[in-house]
C-alpha cells in the first residue's frame, strides 16, 4: 500500500520579505507562467512524447523546450499558437485543465 506524503510547510524570513516586495501583477505573471509550464508538460506527456520528440514537432531545440517547461518563459502569441497547433488543442486549452467527466453508473438488480 502506498501512502501519499503531503508537502512540508516551509517558512523563511527572506522568502516572506521577497514576496512582500512582489507586486500582485508580478505574482500573477509567475503563477501564469508556472501553470502554463505544468499544463504544457501534461499535454506533452499525455501524447506519449518526450522533450526531444516534441522539440522536433515544433522545430525547436530540446534545450528550448526545457526552458518552456521551467516556468520562466515569456511566450509570444505566435509561439503559443504553434504549440497549440502541434498538440492539437486550442490556445485556451493550454491554460485550462479539462473538466473531468462524471458518469452515473446504475447497477442492474
Amino acid at each position: 500500500m502506498t501512502t501519499k506524503k503531503s508537502a512540508r510547510t516551509y517558512s523563511s524570513i527572506i522568502i516572506n520579505q521577497l514576496l512582500g516586495e512582489t507586486s500582485p501583477a508580478e505574482q500573477l505573471q509567475v503563477k501564469t507562467k508556472m501553470t502554463l509550464a505544468a499544463r504544457l508538460n501534461e499535454l506533452i506527456t499525455a501524447r506519449g512524447l518526450g522533450k526531444s520528440e516534441f522539440a522536433a514537432t515544433v522545430k525547436k531545440s530540446p534545450s528550448e523546450i526545457t526552458r518552456w517547461l521551467s516556468g520562466t518563459q515569456n511566450f509570444t502569441i505566435d509561439t503559443l499558437s504553434e504549440i497549440a497547433t502541434a498538440l492539437e488543442v486550442s490556445v485556451e486549452e493550454l491554460f485550462t485543465h479539462p473538466q473531468a467527466q462524471v458518469f452515473n453508473q446504475v447497477q442492474a438488480s
